[in-house]
């Protein structure tokens, strides 16, 4: 029932859309950013390599992540953007009241940031937030390299979504003041 009212809306659609997009490129073009910087930035390419050259990048979905990694990448910045969406619509549905429906879809934002990582760097943010407290090599001895992030951000983004969908669905309720002073 929230999924159809929010995404019954236009604005609602092409924000989750465009914002899974960004997420997208940003997850597959992170392990290229200092080739990216150093062309795009620092050469004298022409424009129209530069933006070949990052386009190209793009394929890196098929070839520098794993089967595994590559779906939990999609499904997080496809998550990430219905969340952000379902978000947004709850805020101007209760004029910001519903600051716990907001808490969770930022905590579930968050945590798919945590699973954004190829195959070969694993969980990027969160090994250079372990290698900061001297613990990245915990990824290592993970069955799944790291990958165990990616699905439990996908979980948890679900959970979210879930939570979110309830508090839009419920009907907002106005208590009355109490004038009897």
């Amino acid at each position: 029932m929230a999924w159809s009212e929010v995404f019954s809306r236009t604005p609602y659609i092409v924000g989750a859309a465009t914002l899974a997009i960004i997420i997208f490129v940003l997850a597959v073009l992170l392990p290229n950013f200092a080739l990216l910087n150093e062309v795009v930035l620092g050469s004298s390419a022409s424009p129209e390599a530069k933006i070949n050259l990052t386009l190209s990048l793009l394929g890196g979905i098929k070839t520098n992540f794993s089967t595994l990694s590559a779906i939990y990448t999609i499904l997080i910045a496809i998550l990430v953007g219905v969340n952000a969406a379902m978000v947004v619509y709850l805020m101007r549905k209760q004029n910001g009241l519903a600051k716990e429906g907001i808490a969770t879809g930022v905590g579930g934002i968050a945590s798919g940031t945590l699973g954004v990582g190829c195959a070969a760097c694993g969980s990027f943010l969160l090994s250079t937030i372990l290698a900061s407290v001297g613990a990245a090599s915990a990824i290592a001895i993970l069955p799944l390299k790291g990958g165990e992030f990616g699905i439990i951000s996908v979980a948890l983004l679900g959970i979210t979504l879930g939570v979110l969908g309830n508090k839009i669905a419920k009907p907002l309720v106005c208590k009355p003041k109490n004038n009897h002073e």
